[in-house]
């Protein structure tokens, strides 16, 4: 399992004139139903993608918000199901969008995303990580769009208009995604260093080669700003959501169900051990004479490897390392939280566990804030 697991986008399609007012309408009315009145269903399974149709409740006919979809479309929108239902979730979310994205393999959206080194493996690993899976086996019936969904793909029908196209494609989910901005699928794609901007331009330029480029009018607004409502890894550099994913890395390794302090310390060691080390992390670690293996090993001496399998669902932040974080966002105030926030924390008490294992370790926590302060 790769460690990047921690921490989208869409473009182009939509019929003008009273065409293209009474899709919208039809659609927007769809986003406003209740749960229930339109599903995404699978129709006859077949080999690869499920092709996806729509009914609303009571049989009626008609032109479905569906209809301006085209096959990459409705893919996007049935394989985002199937993912919902692998997490045992009752909402399709822009994390799902992501996932499904991914699977549709050679789309621009999915060339775009594994090209910039976004891979199935490692959305699915943060979803694992961040959300969880729920506890019962859910149906189809039961599956609703998220609010946030419901506004990508508004944003979707808008960048199809924009480009001038008459059906919504997958390129144009990841540009939604791209400019709604505030969904688990963005974090995601932050926090494996893709900026949500360089994704788009990547978008864009896979759209450029077959030689059907956007109209020279086209241009996308800015996207909305950011909500200010406070989450545990709100703030987060990729620098330091890296270390949370290479905690997690070493909890499943070691066979724990938690992530502790012990496994950020070890989180923050491999990221001053990388082929491709972080330039700061190194010299600290440098600087305090401390590997990755002493700590491994000295760990081991205190917590052994507990020998069982663990998987990312079953992960969860001790109340230690929520303590930490809480004192991280203490510190960072309103800078953005970087790895150094992170080391600083756990050895703010000098009674804490992390701050013990270095000293076991000859490397006093008065020592660590003088090499580390930040």
């Amino acid at each position: 399992m790769t460690a990047e697991g921690i921490a989208v986008a869409l473009i182009a399609g939509l019929a003008g004139g009273t065409v293209a007012a009474l899709v919208m309408g039809s659609i927007q009315a769809w986003m406003a139903r209740s749960k229930g009145s339109w599903r995404v269903e699978y129709a006859v399974p077949r080999p690869g993608p499920p092709p996806i149709v729509t009914r609303r409740a009571g049989g009626s006919s008609g032109m479905g918000p569906f209809d301006r979809f085209d096959e990459s479309g409705k893919r996007v929108l049935a394989l985002a199901q199937e993912e919902a239902i692998r997490h045992n979730h009752n909402y399709i979310g822009t994390e799902h969008l992501l996932a499904a994205l991914l699977r549709d393999e050679g789309t621009v959206a999915s060339r775009a995303l594994t090209s910039l080194g976004i891979e199935l493996t490692k959305v699915r690993t943060a979803t694992d990580f961040i959300i969880g899976r729920g506890d019962q086996p859910t149906s189809p019936s039961d599956i609703t769009l998220s609010p946030r969904t419901k506004k990508v793909i508004d944003l979707a029908i808008d960048e199809s208009r924009r480009m001038g196209q008459s059906h919504v494609s997958a390129e144009h989910f990841l540009l939604g995604l791209i400019r709604e901005g505030e969904g688990m699928a963005s974090g995601v794609i932050e926090s494996l260093g893709v900026s949500l901007p360089t994704l788009r331009m990547k978008v864009l330029e896979l759209l450029a080669q077959p030689g059907s480029p956007p109209p020279a009018s086209y241009a996308a607004p800015p996207p909305p700003p950011r909500a200010h409502a406070w989450g545990p890894f709100n703030g987060f550099t990729a620098r330091a959501k890296r270390v949370l994913a290479l905690a997690q890395d070493e909890a499943i390794r070691m066979g724990h169900t938690y992530i502790g302090p012990e496994h950020l310390l070890l989180g923050l060691a491999r990221l001053a051990d990388l082929s491709q080390a972080d330039p700061s992390m190194k010299r600290i670690f440098d600087t305090l004479g401390l590997t990755l293996e002493q700590i491994r090993t000295e760990l081991g001496k205190v917590i052994p490897p507990s020998g069982q399998p663990t998987v990312p669902s079953e992960i969860t932040l001790s109340p230690e390392t929520k303590e930490v974080l809480y004192f991280v966002h203490e510190s960072a105030g309103d800078k953005p939280v970087v790895p150094e926030h992170l080391l600083l924390a756990i050895v703010r008490d000098d009674q804490s566990f992390g701050a013990q294992l270095l000293t076991r370790l000859g490397v006093t926590p008065e020592r660590v804030r003088a090499v580390g302060g930040h």
